[in-house]
C-alpha cells in the first residue's frame, strides 16, 4: 500500500479526508503525474539499498514488515565505550532513509525495532557484523532538512516540513523540500506531488522542475522532456544555485535531451521565441537551427566521450547574464561560437603536453651537464645568492635553484643553458625545446583571465605593456585576475610556456612588487628579489598551495 499523511492531502487538495478513509493512499492526490508514478514504482532509482525488517507499531501494535532502507549513522558522534557499557545505544543516533507508515492505523515514527536490527546495527557499529553485506549495517552519513532537523525517521522530516507549510502553504520552497525527502525516501509518487505544487507556486523554480523531470524520465518521456525545457528557460532567473551548479543543472539537462532524441522523441530543443527572455543573440542564432545542426556543432566538443562537460558551452549560452558571474576561466561557450579558434587552442594544449614532459627531462639534463661540469658547489653557491642555503631548500626552492643555474648562473660571461647548447647536440623536439629557452625572457606580469578548458592564461607585462597568453594547465585553474606573476617564458609557435618556475603574487601586493622589481636593470637581480618577495609577500613557497 502506498499510504499517505492526510495533512499532505489537505494542504494539496485544500480540504480535509473522508471521515471514512483510514488508510488514504497516494491515489487519492490531485497531482498530474502522481499515478503514472506510482504505477512505476519499482523502477525508480534508490538512493540507498533495501532493507526488509520486521517493527512493531506502538500506536496500535500491529507487526509487519517494512522497507526501512539501509541506516545513516554519522559515526563521528559515536563513543563505542558508551554502546558497549549501554550508556547509550545506537538507536540514539541512526536514521532511517524510506518513506513508510503503519499498515494497520496509518500511523509513523513510533516503532520497537525487531531484534534482529539491533543486532545488525549494534555489531555493526561496533565493526564486529558477521555479514558485513548487510544492509542493515549504517552507512556513514546523515539526513539534515534545511534547518538542520535530524530526522530518525523520514516521516519525522515530513511532519516537520508539513509544519512549516501548515503556515505558509504558498511557499515553493518548502514544497521542493518536501518533494526531495520523499524522492530520496523512495517515494517518487508523494515526490511528484509535492514538486508539481511548487512549480505551480515558483514556475522558475529550476531544481523542483529539474527533479521533476528525472522522475518522469522512466515514465512519461514526453513529459520529462517538457521539464527539462523548462529547466533550460529557467536557469538565467533562478538565484538559489552559484552559477558553477547551474551550469551543471543545465549541461545534465541538455544529456538527457540528447538521449531522448537518439530514442526518437521528436525535436527536444525550446525554440527561439520561447528562449527570447534569455536575451542571448548567440542562443538565439543557434537555437535556429534545427536539432542536427545543432548536435553537429557540439559534437566536436566531445571528443572521444561524452561528459557533463561536453555539454558546457551551450548550458552557459543558456545562462543568460548569470553567465557574466561565473569566472573566465570556467567559461566554455566560445568553444561553440568560435570551433575553429577553440579547435586551435586544443591543439596547441596537445602540444603543450607533449613539450612540457620534453622540457622537464632537458631542464634536468642541462642543469646535471653543468653540476658535473662545474662542480656541485654551483647548487651552494647559487642557493646562498638567493638566500637559500641548499641543505635546508624544500623541493620549491630547489627547483628555483635550479632553474637559477640553467638562465642566470654566468660561466665565462655566459648563462649556463648557452654553454650546454654550444657543446650538446640535440635533435627533434628537444632540439625546438632548447631553441626556445634560448630565447626565454622573464618579466613581471598582470594576470588578466584565463581558460582552465583552453589551459590558458591571459597576460600583459607590466615592465613592457605586450599582452601574452600562455598554456599552463595547473595555472589556469587557479589564475585569479589581479594577481601578478613573475616568470620566464618560452616562446613557442601560437602560445609561450613557462620555464616551469614562477612566483605568484596576490593583487593587494601589487604597488609594492612593481616597484621594487621595475627598479632592477639586470634581469639575474630582477629574478633574486622577485624570489625573495615571493617568500615574503607571494602565496608561499609551494606553487600547488592554491
Amino acid at each position: 500500500m502506498l499510504l499517505i499523511n492526510p495533512a499532505l492531502y489537505e494542504l494539496l487538495a485544500e480540504d480535509t479526508l473522508p471521515e471514512d478513509v483510514v488508510l488514504p493512499e497516494s491515489s487519492r492526490l490531485r497531482g498530474r503525474y502522481v499515478q503514472e508514478v506510482a504505477a512505476h514504482l519499482k523502477n525508480m532509482p534508490r538512493f540507498f539499498r533495501r532493507n526488509r525488517h520486521m517493527l512493531t507499531c506502538r500506536q496500535c501494535g500491529h507487526r509487519a514488515k517494512y522497507n526501512i532502507g539501509q541506516p545513516l549513522l554519522d559515526y563521528s558522534e559515536i563513543d563505542t565505550s558508551q554502546l558497549i557499557t549501554q550508556e547509550m545505544t545506537a538507536a540514539d543516533k541512526v536514521q532511517f532513509p524510506f518513506y513508510f507508515r503503519c499498515e494497520n492505523c496509518n500511523t509513523a515514527g513510533e516503532w520497537d525495532w525487531s531484534e534482529r536490527l539491533e543486532k545488525s546495527v549494534y555489531l555493526g557499529v561496533l565493526g564486529n557484523a558477521e555479514n558485513p553485506d548487510d544492509p542493515s549495517i549504517p552507512v556513514n552519513g546523515e539526513s539534515r532538512l534545511f534547518d538542520d532537523y535530524k530526522p530518525t525517521w523520514t516521516t519525522d522530516g515530513e511532519e516537520h516540513l508539513l509544519h512549516y507549510l501548515r503556515k505558509d502553504p504558498e511557499n515553493a520552497f518548502l514544497w521542493y523540500k518536501l518533494g526531495i525527502l520523499y524522492y530520496k525516501g523512495h517515494r517518487a509518487d508523494l515526490a511528484a506531488a509535492a514538486l508539481e505544487q511548487a512549480v505551480k507556486l515558483a514556475p522558475d523554480h529550476t531544481e523542483a522542475l529539474y527533479t521533476l523531470a528525472q522522475i518522469l524520465d522512466t515514465v512519461n518521456l514526453e513529459a520529462s522532456r517538457f521539464y527539462f525545457v523548462q529547466v533550460l528557460l529557467s536557469v538565467h532567473r533562478y538565484t538559489e544555485l552559484d552559477p558553477l551548479m547551474l551550469r551543471d543543472v543545465a549541461a545534465h539537462s541538455l544529456w538527457e535531451l540528447e538521449a531522448m532524441q537518439k530514442e526518437g522523441t521528436g525535436s527536444v530543443f525550446p525554440t527561439a521565441e520561447d528562449a527570447a527572455s534569455i536575451g542571448s543573440g548567440a542562443l538565439q542564432d543557434f537555437l535556429a537551427l534545427s536539432d542536427n545542426e545543432i548536435w553537429e556543432k557540439l559534437e566536436h566538443f566531445q571528443n572521444e566521450e561524452t561528459t557533463l562537460a561536453s555539454f558546457y558551452p551551450l548550458a552557459e549560452l543558456f545562462l543568460g547574464s548569470r553567465l557574466e558571474e561565473l569566472e573566465e576561466k570556467e567559461q566554455t561557450w566560445h568553444h561553440l561560437l568560435e570551433p575553429e579558434r577553440a579547435r586551435v587552442k586544443q591543439e596547441n594544449l596537445e602540444t603543450y603536453k607533449q613539450l612540457r614532459q620534453t622540457g622537464v627531462q632537458l631542464h634536468t639534463d642541462i642543469f646535471s651537464y653543468l653540476v658535473e661540469k662545474n662542480g656541485p658547489h654551483i647548487m651552494r653557491d647559487m642557493g646562498e645568492w638567493l638566500g637559500v642555503p641548499f641543505e635546508e631548500d624544500a623541493v620549491f626552492d630547489r627547483d628555483v635553484i635550479t632553474d637559477a643555474v640553467i638562465y642566470e648562473n654566468r660561466i665565462d660571461g655566459k648563462a649556463g643553458i648557452h654553454h650546454y647548447q654550444e657543446e650538446k647536440s640535440e635533435e627533434g623536439s628537444r632540439n625546438y625545446f632548447l631553441e626556445q629557452m634560448l630565447k626565454a625572457e622573464a618579466s613581471l606580469f598582470d594576470v588578466k583571465g584565463g581558460s582552465k578548458v583552453d589551459g590558458t592564461v591571459c597576460l600583459t607585462d607590466l615592465l613592457t605593456g605586450v599582452e601574452r597568453e600562455i598554456i599552463d594547465t595547473h595555472f589556469s585553474v587557479h589564475a585569479s585576475a589581479g594577481d601578478l606573476i613573475y616568470a620566464r617564458l618560452l616562446p613557442f609557435e601560437g602560445f609561450s610556456m613557462t620555464s616551469g618556475v614562477f612566483f605568484l603574487f596576490p593583487a593587494k601586493h601589487h604597488d609594492l612588487i612593481v616597484r621594487r622589481i621595475a627598479a632592477l636593470n639586470k634581469p639575474a637581480e630582477a629574478f633574486r628579489e622577485a624570489y625573495r618577495l615571493y617568500r615574503k609577500a607571494g602565496y608561499g613557497g609551494d606553487t600547488d598551495v592554491r
